[in-house]
C-alpha cells in the first residue's frame, strides 16, 4: 500500500513538474509574441544594428538629446555631406567646388530656411537642438537636414543644369538613391515593404529614434544621425508612410517646404486622413510621391510644387518607385528634354526615352507588381517580402559600383496592432529588428 502511495505521489509530482514546464513554455512563447503599448517600446543600443536612442520633451529638448547622444557620428557625417556629396556635385556641374559657396547660395538665394521657420517653427527648433547638442553650427545642420532632393535643386538653380537629368543622360547612368514600395491589404489588414535608398555618404549613420512627445504620442522613426526623419510609424495611432523622389516633377526652392519637414508633419498628423489633408494644403519644395498606410490600405499621392494627384491602385495592392506616372506638372528641364513644350502632357503616352531614362524605376515597379499582385496581406510575411525585395535592381547593396545606403522596413497593421520590422541594411544583409505594438 505504501509502495502504491509513493508511486502515486511520484506520478502526481511528475505531472505537476511537466505541467509547470508546459506553463513556463507557454508563458515564454507568449512573452516573445507579446504586443506592448507605445510607451513600453524599449530601444537597446547595445544590441541593435542602429544607433538606437529615445528622446523626450519639447522639440528643442528632443533635438538636444539626439545631438548630444550622437555627436560623435553626426560631426563626421556633416563633413561627408559637405565634401563628399555637395562639393563633387558642384564640380560635375562646372561650379567652383567650395562648400561655403553652396552654403551662402542656399541661405541667400533660396527661401528654404525662411519657409520652414514660418511653417514648421517647432521642427526648426528641433534642428537647433540637434546642432546645440552636437556642438555644431545651426545653419550647417539645417542644410545637412535638407540632404535629399533639395540639394539637387539648389545646385540646379546655381548652375542652370538639372543634375538628375544630366546623370540619367550621361552613359545611361542612373542615380543610385532610389526607393521602392510594395503594399498589400484586405480584411482590415495591410502589409508594407519599403527600401529607403540614398547615397553612400550616409552609410553607417542609420539611426532608430523613439520620440516621446509632450502630448503623449510616440513616434518610432529611422533616419540618418542628425536628421529629423527618414521613415517611421506613428506607434500611438497605427499608421505609416513612405516617401519617393519624383525627380521629373516641378520643384520650387524659393516658396516650397522641404520634404523632411513634410515627412515629420504627416507622421505627426494623427491619422491618414489628417495627413492627406496636410498634403493637399502644403506647397512642397521638391516633387515626391507619398504613400500613407493604415489597416484599411494604402493611399498614394504624387505631389509637385503646384499640383497633387492621387495614384490609384488597380486592386488591393500598391507599387511605387521613382518615375512620375500621373502628375503632369513636370519640371521645365524635363518638358524641354522630352519635347513636350506647348502640348498637353499625356502621362499615359510619354516618349519612349522618358522610360529609358527611368529604366531602373520601371524594372523595380514590374518586379514588385509581379510578386504581389495575387497575394493577400495575411501571407505577406517579412520573409515573403524579402524574397521579392532581394532581387536586383530593387536591392541595392553598398559595393564598389553602387553608392547606396539603405534602410529596409516591413510594416504590418491591423485594427489593433502595428508591427514594425526594420533594418539599417539592404534586404537580406542585416536581420530585421521587430517591434510589436498595440496601438488601441
Amino acid at each position: 500500500m505504501k509502495f502504491t502511495l509513493v508511486v502515486l505521489g511520484l506520478l502526481i509530482l511528475s505531472l505537476l513538474i511537466l505541467d509547470s514546464k508546459a506553463e513556463s513554455y507557454t508563458a515564454s512563447e507568449t512573452a516573445s509574441n507579446k504586443f506592448i503599448s507605445p510607451n513600453e517600446i524599449s530601444l537597446d543600443n547595445s544590441s541593435s544594428n542602429f544607433f538606437a536612442i529615445t528622446v523626450k520633451g519639447s522639440p528643442y529638448e528632443r533635438g538636444f538629446q539626439h545631438g548630444k547622444q550622437l555627436r560623435k557620428i553626426i560631426r563626421p557625417s556633416v563633413n561627408r555631406f559637405k565634401y563628399d556629396l555637395v562639393v563633387p556635385l558642384m564640380n560635375q556641374l562646372g561650379l567652383e567646388g567650395k562648400y561655403d559657396n553652396y552654403k551662402n547660395y542656399f541661405l541667400n538665394h533660396t527661401k528654404l530656411l525662411q519657409t520652414a521657420s514660418n511653417l514648421v517653427p517647432e521642427l526648426v527648433e528641433e534642428i537647433k537642438g540637434i546642432a546645440d547638442g552636437a556642438q555644431l553650427d545651426f545653419e550647417d545642420l539645417f542644410i545637412y537636414n535638407l540632404n535629399f532632393d533639395e540639394t539637387f535643386w539648389v545646385l540646379e538653380k546655381m548652375s542652370g543644369i538639372d543634375p538628375i537629368l544630366a546623370m540619367e543622360k550621361k552613359n545611361n547612368h542612373h542615380i543610385d538613391g532610389h526607393c521602392s514600395h510594395g503594399s498589400v491589404w484586405n480584411n482590415d489588414k495591410a502589409s508594407v515593404a519599403y527600401t529607403l535608398d540614398w547615397v553612400r555618404t550616409f552609410e553607417g549613420t542609420q539611426t532608430l529614434i523613439k520620440h516621446e512627445k509632450e502630448n503623449g504620442e510616440v513616434l518610432l522613426m529611422t533616419t540618418y544621425a542628425g536628421t529629423l526623419i527618414g521613415h517611421g510609424i506613428n506607434a500611438s495611432k497605427g499608421y505609416t508612410f513612405t516617401p519617393h523622389s519624383k525627380f521629373q516633377l516641378e520643384h520650387d526652392v524659393d516658396n516650397g517646404l522641404a520634404q523632411i519637414f513634410i515627412y515629420r508633419k504627416i507622421i505627426e498628423a494623427g491619422s491618414v486622413e489628417k495627413a492627406i489633408y496636410f498634403l493637399h494644403k502644403i506647397k512642397p519644395a521638391a516633387g515626391l510621391a507619398y504613400t500613407l498606410t493604415d489597416y484599411r490600405g494604402t493611399r498614394t499621392y504624387e505631389i509637385s510644387s503646384s499640383k497633387i494627384v492621387e495614384f490609384h491602385s488597380e486592386e488591393n495592392f500598391m507599387v511605387v518607385c521613382n518615375a512620375a506616372r500621373v502628375n503632369d506638372n513636370l519640371s521645365q528641364s524635363n518638358i524641354k528634354e522630352y519635347k513636350l513644350i506647348g502640348e498637353n502632357i499625356d502621362m499615359n503616352n510619354l516618349p519612349a526615352v522618358y522610360w529609358q531614362n527611368n529604366k531602373d524605376s520601371q524594372e523595380r515597379y514590374d518586379k514588385i507588381k509581379q510578386g504581389i499582385k495575387k497575394c493577400s496581406s495575411k501571407n505577406m510575411s517579412p520573409e515573403k517580402w524579402q524574397k521579392i525585395f532581394i532581387q536586383k535592381p530593387i536591392n541595392k547593396p553598398v559595393n564598389e559600383e553602387l553608392a547606396t545606403s539603405n534602410l529596409w522596413h516591413v510594416v504590418e497593421i491591423d485594427k489593433r496592432h502595428i508591427i514594425y520590422h526594420v533594418s539599417p541594411g539592404n534586404p537580406g544583409s542585416l536581420p530585421l529588428e521587430t517591434f510589436k505594438i498595440k496601438y488601441k
